[in-house]
This record gives C-alpha cells, sequence and structure tokens, in this order.
C-alpha cells in the first residue's frame, strides 16, 4: 500500500496537486454532509493536522509559482509571494470557518451564506492593488 503513498496520512487527505482552483460551492471545501466527522478525526489527529498544514504550504508555493506566471512576474520579486500569502489567508480563514461551522453541527446551505458574508467583510480589508493583481481578461 505504502508503494502508492509517500506517507500513511495521504491514505486519508488527497495530496494538494491541483488545489489551486476556484470554486464557488464545492464539496472540496467542506460543505457536505458528513465533513464534521471528516474533520473531526483530523483535530484528533496531530500526524493528519501536520499533514493538512504541510498541504496547505505546498499550496502557498504553488499559488505563488502560478501568480509570477501568470503576471511575468520577476523570481527576486515579493508582489507575487505577497499576494499568495493574502489569498492563502482568505483560503486558510475561509476553510477554518467552515470545518468549525460544519463540526458545530451547521447545515452546508447555511454555513455557505455565514461563510459568503465573512469573505465579503475580509474582501472589505484589502486593498484595490490586491484585489486587481493577476485578473484575466474576458475572452
Amino acid at each position: 500500500m505504502y508503494n502508492y503513498f509517500p506517507a500513511k496520512e495521504d491514505l486519508f487527505l488527497d495530496r494538494s496537486k491541483g488545489v489551486v482552483e476556484v470554486e464557488t460551492v464545492s464539496p472540496r471545501v467542506g460543505l457536505m454532509d458528513g465533513y464534521a466527522q471528516f474533520m473531526t478525526v483530523i483535530q484528533e489527529s496531530p500526524a493528519l493536522r501536520s499533514r493538512m498544514w504541510a498541504i496547505g504550504q505546498e499550496v502557498l508555493a504553488d499559488l505563488e509559482q502560478t501568480l509570477r506566471e501568470e503576471t511575468g512576474g520577476a523570481e527576486d520579486g515579493m508582489t507575487a509571494a505577497l499576494i499568495a500569502g493574502q489569498i492563502n489567508w482568505l483560503h486558510g480563514t475561509a476553510l477554518a470557518a467552515i470545518g468549525q461551522r460544519m463540526v458545530a453541527g451547521g447545515k452546508p446551505s447555511e454555513v455557505s451564506r455565514d461563510v459568503l458574508l465573512l469573505l465579503g467583510e475580509m474582501e472589505e480589508l484589502l486593498n484595490e492593488k490586491v484585489l486587481n493583481y493577476a485578473v484575466r481578461g474576458a475572452g
């Protein structure tokens, strides 16, 4: 079995490749029945919590690289890293809120509405440089 997975934690958690994507509502972010049980297992396991942190770091690095590629940013420039950090903060905060609310017994539709409001509040904290960085054209 371990010939196919680098660590036993990967049997429980998907690998991070392909995490840099945008979806509106998705089971991938925990908006589904049964997610509370999944998160409880993770919260009770130091190894799984550690793997979740490692996946988050991989996602942050992949996001920074994607932003550099999309903008043609210089390898030594800090803007892509700073913007990736801001996006990572938004993502992490939203996922943590989803996890907490679902473990507390929230329903996916209710949690989704709550987190959309949270994202609106978070957006108000960001300046125009962050909000308009690496925006793709309509065509």
